[in-house]
């Protein structure tokens, strides 16, 4: 009898945890051109997205079920001439509703953790509208040649990207122990600041300093901390416009030198170069030397970008794979253009400096 019993509720558990991680997507599409395509349901498998189901789009509506262990980020796409993206769903336990409008936008809701999570987007794209908006009135501005209104525009801009920003942390903030928070972190690790992410690691759980959805965020926030202000340089290895071997480490210690992060194809990068020759041709003789690591992705253009620029006789390495560039990574580059200030003892004394900022330090350093 006891036997019995013992195999009832493991029987009862096991059936208890396969309801618990069943789902149901119920989704609607409003654009009659993907009428009769297949919907396809996608999960990450071996760093890249395989599809897992597929379904065939009836009367504008198409149904999925399956089920997870823990909470997935998916997504589902239609196949046709151009790639249609329908949406990017948590699953997890529950009815998932997707409803796509004529346009592609997707509304994804009915679970705990879709709900929390397109709240999120909502507000996120009402911010974007209005970006939008003062882009396309910028424009007009700069045909009508209205400076005064270009200025007020610029600034408004910068103002609703800076809310965005902070609409962003918050949320993770908020939500940074619930799949919802982590998802958001995950696809936006990039544009939060040592500072941001140090604070949203902060305020999380033992649980989710071991999810597999914030390691990516947990090793971004090491490598900042380790190429921080006040850290030793990190050493990077790469070839010059010869074909050579070189190393930060061969330039460390002949004065303050400055890495260079650039790319040719990058237009704040060759905008600002004038002023960077100009402020090398200044201090170079009291010991501020530069080398550049350009993210280009092919040689030619990089050569030949670089003699349009005029660039002076400073070293210059590239591995021509763009933003795979070893650099990026080692010193969680972003954004270019930025720069990177070593002391002749190899700490990091300053980054992101250029133009006027840069003369400032480096006058501050070597004397006028």
């Amino acid at each position: 009898m006891k036997k019995t019993l013992t195999i009832a509720i493991a029987a009862l558990m096991l059936f208890a945890c396969g309801r618990e991680a069943t789902f149901t997507i119920v989704g609607t599409v409003a654009n009659p051109e993907l009428e009769g395509n297949y919907v396809l349901l996608q999960q990450i498998v071996d760093d890249a997205f395989a599809t897992v189901d597929s379904v065939q789009i009836i009367d504008g509506t198409y149904t999925l079920t399956g089920s997870v262990e823990t909470p997935i980020y998916a997504r589902l796409v239609v196949r046709t001439e151009a790639f249609t993206q329908l949406g990017r769903p948590i699953l997890e336990r529950g009815t998932i509703r997707i409803t796509t409008d004529v346009d592609g936008t997707s509304s994804i809701t009915g679970t705990r953790n879709n709900d929390i999570r397109q709240a999120f987007l909502d507000s996120e794209r009402a911010i974007q509208e209005r970006m939008n908006q003062i882009v396309q009135a910028f424009r007009e501005a700069q045909q009508d040649g209205n400076t005064e209104l270009i200025t007020s525009l610029t600034e408004q801009h910068r103002a609703y990207s800076e809310r965005m920003q902070e609409n962003r942390l918050t949320f993770i903030k908020n939500n940074i122990n619930n799949f919802a928070g982590q998802t958001v972190l995950n696809t936006g690790a990039r544009r939060l600041s040592q500072e941001d992410l140090e604070a949203v690691f902060a305020l999380a759980n033992n649980q989710t300093l071991q999810s597999p959805e914030v390691a990516d965020a947990l090793e971004r926030l090491g490598i900042m901390q380790r190429s921080a202000v006040g850290q030793p340089f990190v050493d990077l290895t790469m070839p010059d416009v010869d074909g050579n071997y070189i190393s930060i480490s061969d330039f460390v210690g002949n004065g303050y030198l400055m890495i260079d992060f650039t790319a040719t194809w990058c237009g704040p990068c060759r905008v600002g170069k004038p002023d960077m020759i100009a402020t090398f041709n200044r201090f170079s003789d009291r010991g501020f030397n530069i080398i550049g690591v350009w993210f280009d992705n092919s040689r030619e253009a990089w050569i030949n970008g670089m003699a349009a620029l005029n660039m002076p006789d400073w070293p210059q390495m590239s591995n021509l794979g763009g933003w795979q560039c070893e650099g990026a990574r080692l010193y969680a580059i972003s954004s270019i253009p930025h720069s990177v200030l070593i002391d002749p003892n190899g700490i990091i004394i300053a980054r992101s400096l250029r133009g006027e900022d840069l003369n400032v330090k480096l006058a501050e350093l070597l004397g006028e």
